[in-house]
């Protein structure tokens, strides 16, 4: 089955190593990353554990007794030492099939970077679906609620047993809150604000425990009260950590760009553009089409559907976008979000729609 991205559980990294130095310092570094070591001050301890760990880290104390031992060859094994190493360290390295010397402190971010792609994997990002409303109200986050939703129970979109891990981001400070959408805002967990000043490497695992959660649906959104935009360097952060632990990321990003939703577009996969059937609407989403141009090739359209409204073929041959689904202005749909029960409680066009968005842009999402 080709899947959006396999996102596996946490493997532990290892570490070897009797000399309480190396030990502080590496433990302090796996504090950073949001990761636990296994550590093991002797080869024998550490035989069970070599084949399977993440990433495997040798104190320079401990290479002579790895060499010795003989222990399989394997890939991410790091090997960490004074700033200036003794020159045998280096050949002792290579013999027990070692990537790479480290020299502490002076390397302390390339093995903090190390330790979290032993735990999150260091493979191919998770996609990046972006949906982006024509007009106020055409419907962008309930859709985008609904797809975010719709994947985590789609066994088709992901090998692992279930549906695909998903990620949420409420990219626009100014609507009524993804949160609220799905029920959640009283969910403790982290908001935009928790991570104000956030940049760099931020753990994604750490960062997915820690937000609202609906089954296998991280939510991201922001606080009911000062908003404050996020920094560009802090969405970077967040949308890195988030494409490695989650097998897609959906984002509702506001029609007026600004820095952060240039960011996220910058790195999306796909770009859903969802419009009303009306001139007006389909008047005021040209210009939101023709700046999406600039930023995604592949995007599509979802036309949202009232009584006597353009024909949706119109509308998709006016903005010059393929349709990928349309959405009925449905009662039901309303009713249920205002209850707290989410946009799948019932089997309404958005729910469809959400379905259709899967299947249509699914190759270019990584399917």
């Amino acid at each position: 089955m080709v899947a959006y991205t396999g996102s596996a559980g946490p493997v532990r990294p290892l570490l070897v190593t009797a000399s309480e130095q190396r030990l502080e310092s590496v433990l302090r570094l796996c504090a950073a990353a949001g990761v636990e070591p296994n550590v093991c001050a002797d080869v024998g301890a550490a035989r069970q554990l070599w084949p399977r760990a993440g990433l495997v880290v040798i104190g320079d104390d401990a290479l002579d007794e790895v060499a010795s031992a003989a222990l399989e060859r394997r890939a991410d094994v790091v090997v960490i030492a004074d700033e200036s190493p003794d020159p045998q360290v280096w050949g002792v390295a290579l013999a027990v099939g070692a990537d790479r010397v480290l020299a502490l402190p002076r390397d302390d971010s390339t093995l903090c970077d190390a330790l979290a792609d032993g735990v999150e994997g260091a493979g191919q990002d998770a996609p990046v679906l972006a949906v982006v409303g024509g007009c106020g109200g055409a419907g962008a986050s309930s859709l985008a609620a609904a797809v975010a939703m719709t994947a985590t129970r789609d066994r088709s979109v992901t090998d692992r047993h279930g549906g695909a891990s998903v990620l949420l981001v409420d990219a626009d400070p100014w609507g009524g809150g993804l949160d609220v959408l799905l029920g959640v805002e009283a969910t403790p967990g982290l908001r935009w604000s928790d991570l104000t000043g956030t940049h760099g490497r931020l753990s994604g695992a750490a960062l997915s425990r820690s937000l609202p959660r609906v089954d296998d649906l991280a939510v991201l959104a922001w606080d009911r009260g000062a908003i404050e935009p996020a920094a560009p360097e802090t969405v970077r952060a967040v949308l890195a950590a988030g494409r490695r632990v989650h097998d897609l990321v959906v984002a509702d990003l506001p029609r007026h760009l600004d820095t952060p939703g240039e960011e996220i577009l910058a790195r999306a996969t796909s770009v859903v553009l969802v419009v009303p059937d009306d001139v007006r609407a389909v008047g005021a989403a040209s210009g939101v089409a023709e700046g999406l141009a600039g930023w995604a090739s592949n995007v599509g359209l979802v036309v949202r559907r009232r009584r006597r409204g353009l024909p949706p073929e119109l509308v998709a041959d006016t903005l010059g976008m393929p349709l990928v689904a349309t959405v009925d202005d449905d009662p039901r749909f309303r009713l249920a979000v205002e209850e707290g029960l989410g946009p799948l409680a019932r089997r309404t066009s958005v729910r469809r729609a959400a379905r259709e968005v899967l299947d249509v842009l699914g190759p270019e999402l990584g399917r």
